[in-house]
């Protein structure tokens, strides 16, 4: 484990533990950095870890305080985090669920998306992840097959990301999303099976590699009574 990952983990389990609880305040990252004696630049890379899950905010000349954060509320819009990744945060057990998979063609909004000629084809994969037996999200993502040569259920059933950073060594930088409204369809109300309503919240997502090229274009309905969401704004 790297240093940073040292302090990341210890202040973590901390919070989780309820030796630091909502509202408090760390150390100055001098002192935090004396206490674990490691730099005052490790210290930050791990409080810079802690912000993106949205476990603290950083106060400009002040220490950081504690935010309350549970299990499914204050999932960050800033970070790119896998099922397997929350399961592990939030020590939750989130089951993902294959509903299709196959290759499409010919779509003109994804040739506009990806800026790709009509002979350029995609992988579309449809899951939705479950907790308690209970559907919390519904999603659907394409991926350029000329940068995803090769899908298949098992890889799809699992971690995707995992797939392509370990198998085929993608370098996955950053994603653009955009928070839409729209009416529930059919299909998604069959897994959802809401209750007097009819509007659901989609995040749409850009996937970006390293060099810029985009390489997944996902949209996800996510459960309207157990998400909530954060995006940390700086000034």
């Amino acid at each position: 484990m790297k240093k940073y990952e040292k302090v990341y983990q210890d202040i973590k389990e901390k919070i989780k533990n309820g030796e630091l609880k909502p509202g408090d305040f760390l150390k100055k990252e001098d002192d935090l950095a004396e206490e674990y004696n490691f730099s005052k630049l490790t210290v930050r890379k791990a409080l810079s870890m802690l912000e993106t899950e949205g476990r603290i905010q950083k106060v400009k000349g002040k220490k950081s305080i504690i935010l309350e954060k549970k299990n499914l509320e204050n999932i960050s819009l800033t970070s790119i985090q896998t099922t397997q990744e929350l399961n592990k945060i939030q020590n939750i057990h989130l089951e993902k669920e294959l509903i299709s998979l196959y290759i499409v063609q010919g779509v003109k909004e994804l040739m506009d998306k990806f800026q790709v000629s009509e002979n350029a084809d995609f992988y579309k994969v449809v899951r939705t992840t479950s907790l308690n037996g209970e559907v919390l999200n519904y999603s659907t993502s394409f991926f350029d097959r000329r940068i995803v040569p090769f899908l298949n259920e098992k890889i799809a059933k699992n971690s995707i990301y995992e797939y392509l950073e370990k198998e085929l060594k993608l370098k996955i930088a950053y994603s653009r999303r955009e928070i839409k409204f729209r009416k529930i369809t059919s299909e998604e109300q069959k897994y959802f099976k809401l209750k007097d309503i009819n509007m659901v919240v989609v995040i749409e997502t850009h996937a970006y590699l390293s060099n810029g090229t985009l390489f997944q274009y996902e949209t996800i309905i996510h459960h309207p009574e157990k998400f909530t969401f954060t995006a940390i704004a700086k000034r």
